[in-house]
This record gives C-alpha cells, sequence and structure tokens, in this order.
C-alpha cells in the first residue's frame, strides 16, 4: 500500500496547529473588579492580597491620595490598571511587602501554560515567585517613573490553583505595586474541531484515490 506523504502530512498539520489552540488564564491586573473596571479610590483589590509586610491586615488598596507620589513620581492610574499600596495613602514602614494573587488551571493543561505582563513598583521589585519558584525578574528602586519592567513566565505551573507573588521592598514613605498580566494554556483532553475531522478525513480520501491510481 503506497499512500501520498503530502496527502497525509496535509491534514496531520492542520490537526497538530487546531488542536494546539489555547484559552485565556483568568487573572487580573491590579486595581480591577471582576469585570475588569477600574476599582474606586479607597477600594480592597479583590485579587491581591498582601501576604507579608509591615503594617496590620492583608488588604491591598487603590490610593485615595490625588498629590504626591501622584503628579510627580508615580505613573498616572488607568485605563486597564491601578496602584494598589498596604494603605490608602500609600505610606508604609521600610522593608519587603508581598502581594499575592491567585489563578485555576482547571480544565487547562499546566504544561502548556504561560504568563506575561508587565509591572512597576515603588520602591525596587524583588522578585516574582511563582508557586514557590523565584522568576529572577527585578525592578530598579525607582521604576515608578516608568511602566516598562516585561516579565513572563512558561513553566512551573500546576493544576488547580496557582500562585503568584510580587515582592516589592519599601526604602520609606509611599510603596506601592502595579500589574498588567495575560496568560493562556491548552484545554485537557482538547477535542478535534469538525473541521479539523473534516481534513483528516479529506487527506485519507486524497491518499486512497491515490492508491487508486
Amino acid at each position: 500500500m503506497r499512500f501520498s506523504r503530502v496527502a497525509v502530512l496535509v491534514p496531520l498539520l492542520a490537526f497538530s496547529t487546531m488542536t494546539a489552540a489555547a484559552n485565556s488564564i483568568t487573572i487580573f491586573n491590579t486595581g480591577v473588579s471582576n469585570t475588569n473596571a477600574l476599582l474606586a479610590a479607597g477600594a480592597v483589590d479583590p485579587h491581591y492580597a498582601i501576604t507579608a509586610n509591615l503594617v496590620s491586615g492583608n488588604s491591598a488598596f487603590v490610593p485615595t491620595v490625588t498629590g504626591f507620589p501622584f503628579g510627580c513620581c508615580w505613573v498616572p492610574q488607568g485605563p486597564n490598571s491601578q496602584w494598589i499600596a498596604p494603605a490608602t495613602d500609600t505610606n508604609g514602614p521600610v522593608g519587603n511587602y508581598t502581594y499575592t494573587t491567585t489563578f485555576n488551571l482547571a480544565g487547562l493543561n499546566p504544561a502548556t501554560a504561560s504568563l506575561s505582563g508587565n509591572w512597576t513598583t515603588d520602591n525596587n521589585g524583588v522578585n516574582i515567585i511563582l508557586n514557590g519558584n523565584n522568576l529572577g525578574f527585578t525592578t530598579s528602586f525607582t521604576s515608578f517613573f516608568g511602566f516598562n519592567n516585561l516579565f513572563s513566565a512558561t513553566s512551573g505551573f500546576v493544576s488547580g490553583v496557582n500562585t503568584l507573588q510580587f515582592v516589592v521592598f519599601n526604602g520609606g514613605g509611599p510603596t506601592g505595586l502595579r500589574v498588567e498580566i495575560t496568560g493562556n494554556a491548552a484545554p485537557v483532553n482538547q477535542v478535534p474541531e469538525p473541521g479539523t475531522l473534516l481534513l483528516v478525513g479529506s487527506g485519507l480520501v486524497g491518499a486512497w484515490l491515490r492508491r487508486r491510481r
């Protein structure tokens, strides 16, 4: 039995491409609601908690101040994210603050997951940690003047709930974090779409006809 390699290869490539389609991971920027709308000033961010800090409580707040550190130093709020801080006035003692968020990969294949984003901090970003693994991304002591510190992750994901942490050092006075992030992963046991099955069937028919000739 002799089959055309081209006739078989084309549908197989189509099958491989279409089954690799990925779904978006539900993960949120700082300072937004469940619908990605900007939270009001003074609101508690529902997606980020300060799990290691030098102030009481774990809440991360959208600042209420409109003057310093805004106007001179911090990148303005919006349109897709906002600064969050351990207090509405942004001030906190010297030391490290760990902002923690989680996302769920239920129904998604963790081996195919990836995240990418941008962050800025006051003062410097010490590290980003995914499920206890240091990703090694940092920001400068005065990174708050801009919003151009890219980061990414393509490994270290687990099934179900994943934990992502941003460690920020405060040198005194205002401190905060701002993150914009997206991610995707392929579904577990992804079923080929009808169009994919049609292409595979067409390729096999083509191979059979070539054999007949």
